[in-house]
C-alpha cells in the first residue's frame, strides 16, 4: 500500500542521514538558559507547522491518527504554545529552556514506530503504528552538556505525570521527542506539543505533554512505578489473531492473519496452530523497517475439517524465547509488566456455512 508521506525515506533507506542530522546538532546555537527566561506576561505569536506529505511505500499498515489508541493518566491538559517551553535541568553543564520554534529549528528525524500500552490485554487493541517526526533525545543531551554523573532522565508532563528512563536509553539513536504524527501536528490527545518515544518500552514510559526533563543521580520512582508497575516496562513479545474471528466459518481455505510485536531483540518467526497447540505451522511475515514496528503475519489454512478448532499464534524471538501458552487471565494478567500469553480464537468449521 502507498502512504503519501515525504521525508521518511531518509529513515527507511538507512541510518546514515539520521547520523548526519545528529552531528548537525552541535552547530545549533544554544538557546537561552533559565536565568534568561522571558517575563511570564510575554506572549509570542507562533505559527504551527502545516501538514506535511511524507512519500513512502509502507509494507505494513499505519494506524490513522483518529483511530490510534489513547490512554492517559489524568485529563488532557490545555497547553498554551506561546508560553510553553521545554526545560532541561539537573546534571547538565548548560541548563536549557527551549521554545517551540527553537525545537522545530533543530535537526529533525522521522521514524515509524509502534506503541503499545502495558495494560494491553491478550488480543487487545491498545496498540498502534504511526509515523513520527521530532528531535533525537541524544541531541538535546549534547546541547545541555549532560554530565557523566547522571544515571537517569526524569520526564515531567503538563498533566502532572512523571516517569524516568536510564541515560543510556535516552542516548539511543531511536529515542526521540516527537512533535508531529502522521504528517500533522500532534493532536492534544496524543501529547501536543511534545511526547516521548523510546525503543522497546511500553507506553507508560513514553509520556505526553512534556514540559521538563531532569537529569539525576540515582533512581526516580514514577507514578505508575509507585503503584507497583514495572520500572523497566520492556515490551514482551505478542501476536494477535485478527482474522478469522470467533464463531462459525465455512469449510473452505481460510486465511488466518494478524499482527506481531516484540522488543529490540526482534522476531525470528511467527507460528500458527489450528489444533490448540498440538502442531504448529510457520506463518508468512511482512516486516516493518525496524524491530520497533509491528510485523504482519498470515497463514493459509488449506483444509479445515468440520468441528471445533482452537486457533493459536506465537512469536519466536531472535534470542530463542518463545511466547508461552499462558492461562487466559486477560487484563489481570498484564500486571505488573505486561503479558506475552498466546492469543486464542475458537472457531467452528461447518459444511453448511
Amino acid at each position: 500500500m502507498r502512504w503519501r508521506r515525504r521525508e521518511v525515506l531518509r529513515f527507511l533507506v538507512g541510518g546514515a542521514m539520521g547520523a548526519a542530522a545528529a552531528a548537525c546538532a552541535r552547530r545549533f546555537p544554544l538557546p537561552a538558559s533559565p536565568s534568561e527566561e522571558r517575563p511570564p506576561s510575554t506572549r509570542i505569536p507562533i505559527q504551527l507547522p502545516g501538514p506535511e506529505q511524507w512519500d513512502i511505500v509502507s509494507p505494513v499498515p499505519i494506524t490513522p491518527t483518529r483511530e490510534f489508541y489513547e490512554v492517559k493518566y489524568s485529563t488532557i491538559p490545555r497547553v498554551e504554545i506561546e508560553t510553553w517551553t521545554l526545560e532541561i535541568t539537573g546534571e547538565v553543564e548548560r541548563p536549557l529552556r527551549l521554545t517551540y520554534p527553537e525545537l522545530l529549528a533543530m535537526p529533525a528525524v522521522i521514524e515509524m514506530r509502534t506503541l503499545e500500552c502495558i495494560s494491553n490485554p491478550v488480543g487487545g487493541d491498545l496498540i498502534g503504528n504511526a509515523l513520527w517526526k521530532g528531535v533525537r533525545m541524544g541531541d538535546l543531551l549534547t546541547l545541555a552538556g549532560a554530565r557523566s554523573t547522571a544515571t537517569e532522565v526524569v520526564l515531567h508532563a503538563a498533566d502532572g505525570y512523571h516517569t524516568s528512563i536510564p541515560v543510556s536509553l535516552a542516548r539511543d539513536p531511536h529515542s526521540i521527542l516527537a512533535y508531529m504524527m502522521n504528517g500533522e501536528v500532534l493532536p492534544p490527545e496524543h501529547g501536543f506539543p511534545l511526547r516521548a518515544l523510546w525503543p522497546g518500552r511500553y507506553g507508560m514510559k513514553q509520556p505526553k505533554w512534556i514540559t521538563r526533563i531532569e537529569l539525576i543521580r540515582g533512581e526516580h520512582i514514577g507514578y505508575w512505578e509507585g503503584q507497583g508497575w514495572s520500572r523497566e516496562a520492556i515490551i514482551k513479545p505478542n501476536s494477535r489473531i485478527d482474522e478469522p474471528g470467533s464463531g462459525m466459518i465455512p469449510r473452505q481455505p481460510v486465511e488466518i492473519r494478524g499482527i506481531a510485536f516484540s522488543g529490540p531483540v526482534g522476531i525470528a518467526r511467527v507460528e500458527v496452530s489450528v489444533d490448540d497447540g498440538r502442531t504448529w505451522e510457520e506463518a508468512e511475515l511482512t516486516r516493518g523497517p525496524t524491530p520497533y514496528v509491528w510485523t504482519i503475519w498470515r497463514y493459509r489454512w488449506e483444509h479445515p475439517e468440520e468441528g471445533e478448532h482452537v486457533l493459536r499464534a506465537r512469536v519466536h524471538q531472535n534470542d530463542g524465547y518463545v511466547q508461552p501458552r499462558g492461562r487466559g487471565r486477560l487484563l489481570s494478567g498484564t500486571f505488573p509488566d505486561g503479558t506475552d500469553e498466546q492469543h486464542v480464537v475458537r472457531v467452528v468449521v461447518s459444511q453448511g456455512s
